[in-house]
């Protein structure tokens, strides 16, 4: 069989069909191995809590929609089915209305993600949630799951299985994990474990490398990179665990998150391959709910642009003494965008009902720092920040005050 047609793409119109297959896979191929394209990391936590990174990995979830899950199986021996041994489950993603990250998409774009079919031919989430719900995958702990770095992934799939947002903390989402996957392994965990360090930042596809095993398909793709993670795994199992792993030791466990998870904030522990530490640019489109917990942009630097329109309720913009948030755009109704800078804000829209509050003092030099493009509507602007010597800096805020509410002290 040739090796491209071992990953089948599912759509809405194969959906049951697929979901059918698998069914009749399970008790011979009971290893699932995992991943998943999503939108990228828009938000962080506003504080380094104790669970920063699963407050991070709860906030990006609860705000995004997945783009593919990719599922592949095998036996004990890592055999696959001579037929088709992986599907890839596109789910609808519209572009238009769906919050994202401009630099995953372009990515995704990049690998040969085509958006457009999302938009039509997209799987409707809760029907997937149901299917899966039905087949014998979830809550079998006769399947063995397999990830690399699986965060995401196992929160993706716990938002589809239970069609709510994620566990407020992270021993509640350890317990709902468990539950309905008994059995998982989480290969970054296990290299950490056993310290296999391979030169620069390890990668899914730099441990494939180095373990000899081929690539079918295109990276970047969930399909593609779930089928080499699945043999990436039986190879690591052979080379360096004498094909035998501690269940004590190693079962349950996601890198990163929990057991796995350092004493203090460690950003890089919540980077998958494809993301930077600072969004670019950030799409906030129609129709999105209260984020009241979530910031945009935590580290220095500078992002692009931030775009939110028609109901962004909640957005937080932090960043270190030496960043900025750069150009940025906020709108919406029932908006509300929150600052907590200490560098230039440079262009910034603010329309249709935005409430803007700042926490911040105004740089003691003849610095530009706001410059409004538009406020309009009902703006309502907040900032309890010092005077700058240059107060001309103000002009373009004070000569819209009878369009808005402003406290400047």
């Amino acid at each position: 069989m040739d090796e491209e047609l071992q990953i089948v793409d599912v759509w809405s119109d194969n959906l049951e069909d697929a979901f059918e297959k698998i069914r009749d896979l399970l008790e011979l191929y009971p290893y699932v191995s995992i991943d998943t394209e999503f939108p990228g990391i828009v938000v962080r936590p506003t504080s380094y809590l104790e669970d920063y990174n699963y407050q991070t990995i709860k906030c990006n979830v609860d705000l995004l929609n997945i783009i593919q899950l990719g599922l592949t199986f095998a036996n004990s021996d890592g055999v696959s089915p001579n037929t088709a041994s992986t599907w890839q489950f596109n789910f609808k993603f519209d572009l238009h209305h769906d919050m994202y990250a401009q630099n995953s998409i372009d990515m995704l774009k990049n690998s040969g993600i085509d958006f457009e079919s999302h938009q039509r031919r997209g799987i409707d989430l809760v029907h997937f949630g149901e299917l899966i719900m039905s087949s014998g995958l979830v809550m079998n702990e006769e399947i063995v799951w397999i990830s690399f770095h699986g965060s995401y992934d196992f929160a993706y799939l716990l938002k589809l299985l239970t069609c709510t947002n994620l566990p407020s903390n992270q021993s509640r989402f350890f317990e709902l994990l468990h539950d309905f996957f008994p059995s998982l392994y989480d290969i970054k965990f296990l290299l950490n474990e056993r310290s296999i360090e391979l030169s620069g930042r390890l990668s899914l596809q730099k441990l494939a490398d180095h373990l000899d095993v081929k690539r079918v398909g295109v990276q970047h793709q969930a399909g593609s990179d779930s089928l080499v993670t699945s043999r990436t795994f039986f190879k690591l199992m052979q080379k360096y665990f004498e094909n035998k792993l501690d269940d004590q030791k190693y079962q349950g466990i996601i890198y990163g998150l929990g057991k796995s998870s350092p004493a203090s904030y460690n950003p890089s522990l919540m980077e998958k391959d494809m993301f930077q530490p600072t969004p670019l640019q950030i799409n906030i489109p129609n129709g999105h709910g209260t984020a009241n917990y979530s910031t945009i942009n935590h580290a220095n630097g500078t992002s692009s642009s931030i775009n939110s329109n028609n109901g962004a309720s909640i957005v937080n913009l932090q960043s270190g003494m030496g960043g900025g948030v750069g150009t940025t755009m906020a709108s919406g109704m029932g908006s509300t965008m929150n600052s907590d800078m200490a560098n230039n804000v440079g262009l910034m829209n603010l329309n249709n009902g935005v409430s803007y509050n700042t926490n911040y003092y105004a740089a003691a030099s003849n610095t530009s720092y706001y410059k409004w493009n538009t406020l309009q509507n009902n703006v309502i602007y907040d900032s309890p920040f010092t005077k700058p010597k240059d107060t001309s800096i103000l002009s373009d805020v004070s000569m819209y005050e009878n369009k808005f509410h402003h406290n400047v002290l």
